[in-house]
């Protein structure tokens, strides 16, 4: 599973440079890659530091009354991977996205497809709920926006939650 998530991952970032290249109106997706911090001693067995990636497809602007300058709210899907050695985490999630000039904040719920450790030697593999709040900065001077943002990414399998900091840039 951790290989196909990473190819996974990987594809929709080829797909979605190849799709920017031949297009100029913006494709509403955003990818991510950087450093996830577990909060449980357990997992941090295997490391104080994870390496995470993730994407994000913009399902729909939303507009809540009469929006003032440059603030907007919308709606996306996102895709997200972390982990090390026998722990990982793949969560999938709706996410509500709320945007200033450069401030962002996202939250989001949904699925999580987590593997641990079953202390009998083996993995044990779940399906629960996941969670997500983050807060991020754009940079959206240049002709692709960069972001950088902080991440708490939360699950039923507390083994699993913790803090992000992420890198991306937005198509």
């Amino acid at each position: 599973m951790k290989k196909f998530a990473v190819f996974a991952v990987f594809a929709a970032m080829g797909l979605a440079t190849v799709a920017n290249a031949q297009y100029n109106k913006p494709s509403g997706i955003s990818l991510r890659g950087g450093m996830f911090f577990p909060s449980s001693a357990t997992a941090k067995t295997e490391g104080k530091t994870w390496f995470g990636v993730g994407i994000d497809y913009k399902v729909k602007d939303m507009s809540f009354g009469n929006t003032v300058g440059q603030y907007n709210t919308s709606m996306t899907l996102s895709v997200d991977y972390y982990g090390k050695g026998d722990f990982s985490h793949l969560p999938v999630m709706l996410n509500w996205v709320s945007r200033g000039d450069t401030i962002y904040y996202s939250m989001g719920g949904g699925l999580g497809f987590a593997k641990t450790p079953d202390g009998l030697g083996g993995n044990d593999t779940q399906t629960e709920f996941c969670y997500s709040f983050a807060v991020g900065y754009e940079f959206s001077q240049m002709q692709t926006p960069f972001f950088v943002e902080a991440r708490y990414i939360g699950s039923a399998e507390s083994k699993l939650n913790g803090y992000g900091l992420f890198a991306g840039i937005r198509f």
